[in-house]
């Protein structure tokens, strides 16, 4: 079952930062410099939740009152993470040009798109990787185009035509950097429940050093935002939420609409509602009043607690797959490659096929919580 994750999991502070410049965020700020060890804290965890900008912006507009030590700290913390920024970015022109020569059309999720469109200053988000979606049957022409530019992929395909048909996507490393390659947005029932044509009916622009970059239409990038903060990590990461919050749609109620026609609205209103509560927003307008009044059902509590513990696990979701297919030849062919897969994917993993089962059955009782 779905579990909620308590504030208590974050340093209060980073609550405040996580909302600060949100209308309406009452989370309070401390009143004195935080003492040396519950900065560090602070610091560090705002690294991990990809809060660096709001917290130097907390500390440079006089919300979080600091030390002139501690504003010299969060200053060179946060030019580094742009440095890192920058660094990523011209990964990412270079990588789309590569594609688009070849004939692979792309959609840039999270991170830059984000950061371009979205939120007021780009400097205010920041990332670590490179996540890119493709239309499903561009997959494997996308990894071999990233191959030939000297990226590695990090697991093999299962079977051929799994990553197509099934998967989530892969990724592939570079010397300095990971980029994710996405045919849906989450692994698992969930991502089977996303209208895959729909995604790619409209596009955004923007430019990064003048060259042109396409994200998902406003109202799909919210859609991915609520995917990625109810999905993603566990405790839930900040700066997912904050996404959540900065991505709040103009047409509240085209995105129940949308949230409902593809039945994922259970992942959207505990993606709001948890961005409202824990962020410390106003319950007010029609998507947050109905997120904070949404009761999932038994098995949208199922799915989503697939998610919401420490120990979930690629078996666990990958099982809870299975019954969620549309066709037994689809089931068939996604068990028989979950089962006995290719050598290449097991290599150096499992010494034989009973191995590999036991061990399947112990990740996913592990990542259902037993």
């Amino acid at each position: 079952m779905r579990r909620l994750c308590h504030e208590s999991s974050y340093p209060s502070a980073l609550l405040a930062v996580a909302g600060h410049r949100l209308d309406g965020a009452i989370r309070p700020f401390p009143d004195t410099p935080l003492v040396p060890e519950a900065w560090s804290g602070l610091v560090a965890a705002a690294a991990s939740h990809r809060l660096t900008g709001l917290l130097r912006s907390s500390v440079d507009g006089g919300r979080l009152p600091a030390t002139d030590a501690q504003r010299a700290e969060v200053r060179n913390t946060h030019r580094m993470t742009l440095l890192r920024v920058l660094s990523l970015e011209q990964h990412l022109v270079s990588m789309v040009s590569r594609l688009a020569a070849a004939d692979v059309e792309t959609r840039v999720l999270k991170g830059s798109a984000y950061a371009h469109l979205d939120y007021p200053d780009p400097a205010l988000r920041s990332f670590i990787d490179l996540d890119l979606l493709f239309r499903p049957d561009d997959i494997a022409k996308a990894v071999a185009v990233l191959e030939s530019a000297g990226l590695t992929r990090i697991l093999a395909e299962p079977r051929p035509g799994f990553d197509r048909r099934f998967d989530k996507g892969t990724t592939l490393r570079g010397p300095d950097f990971e980029i994710d390659l996405h045919r849906t947005f989450v692994l698992g029932p969930w991502g089977l429940r996303l209208d895959l044509d729909a995604l790619w009916s409209d596009a955004e622009p923007f430019t990064i050093g003048g060259h042109p970059l396409y994200a998902l239409s406003a109202q799909n990038r919210f859609l991915h935002a609520c995917y990625h903060a109810a999905l993603g990590d566990w405790p839930l990461r900040l700066g997912s939420l904050r996404d959540v919050a900065e991505l709040h749609p103009a047409d509240e109620r085209g995105a129940i609409t949308q949230a409902t026609e593809w039945g994922v609205q259970a992942v959207v209103a505990a993606a709001v509602a948890d961005s409202t509560r824990l962020l410390g927003l106003p319950v007010s307008g029609e998507l947050r009043t109905w997120a904070a009044a949404y009761v999932p059902t038994r098995r949208e509590e199922s799915w989503l607690g697939l998610h919401t513990q420490e120990n979930k696990t690629f078996a666990a979701q990958a099982i809870a797959t299975l019954p969620a297919l549309p066709g037994l030849r689809d089931k068939a062919a996604y068990l028989r490659a979950l089962l006995l897969p290719d050598a290449g994917y097991t290599a150096d993993r499992h010494t034989s096929t009973l191995s590999r089962i036991r061990f399947g059955v112990r990740e996913a009782l592990k990542g259902r919580g037993r």
